[in-house]
């Protein structure tokens, strides 16, 4: 009988660097993250052209408000067309935003796509990337206010590089209060919801 079955043997040293990977990434992730640090300020244009700016929707403590409106929460994630997790978030995103339509917390996704096809002509998945709204315009995911990045400069302010997507979550007063690297589904489903309630509130 020529049929064999392979064992796979998984040493104590193996789990150690499984372990060890794991962990590391952990820590690499957090070092970089931006939680409690106060929030670049952005200007960037919707897909229709508008500008929109960080200061529209937050401001420190001590300041006067002067816009129309309240402060309000924001929640943007930096996403590309190419990235498959990105559009699973994209997909979370879009059930909380509908659970917060009528609280003062705001929702962006900022465009990388073209940055990407830009600053990787020779690698395919970028150069080929479909266009990001019409991508999500087939998804049924259009509700979502889209920035443009293309140069990156919004992406570099907030330390988004090669991992895609990032997901941050600014309170009011314009601090960073959550700051996500790389899909997290338990994170949006477990964590989001409470937080943003916790900003509403304050």
């Amino acid at each position: 009988n020529n049929n064999r079955i392979s064992i796979l043997i998984v040493t104590p040293q193996k789990i150690f660097l499984i372990i060890l990977l794991s962990l590391s990434s952990f820590i690499f992730s957090k070092e970089n993250s931006l939680e409690g640090t106060i929030a670049q300020h952005w200007s960037l244009k919707t897909s229709e052209g508008k500008f929109e700016h960080l200061g529209n929707y937050t401001a420190s403590i001590d300041s006067d408000w002067t816009k129309d409106g309240d402060r309000k929460v924001i929640v943007m994630s930096f996403f590309a067309s190419w990235c498959q997790p990105c559009i699973k978030e994209i997909g979370e995103l879009h059930k909380i935003q509908k659970k917060y339509k009528d609280a003062p917390v705001q929702f962006f996704l900022v465009n990388l796509t073209d940055f990407f096809r830009h600053r990787e002509k020779d690698i395919k998945i970028y150069r080929d990337a479909p266009d990001a709204i019409e991508f999500l315009g087939k998804k049924g995911l259009a509700d979502i206010t889209v920035l443009q990045d293309p140069t990156g400069r919004t992406a570099r302010a907030y330390g988004v590089y090669d991992v895609l997507p990032r997901l941050f979550v600014i309170d009011k007063y314009g601090t960073v209060a959550m700051d996500e690297t790389g899909l997290c589904s338990t994170c949006l489903k477990d964590e989001l919801a409470p937080l943003l309630d916790e900003l509403i509130a304050d």
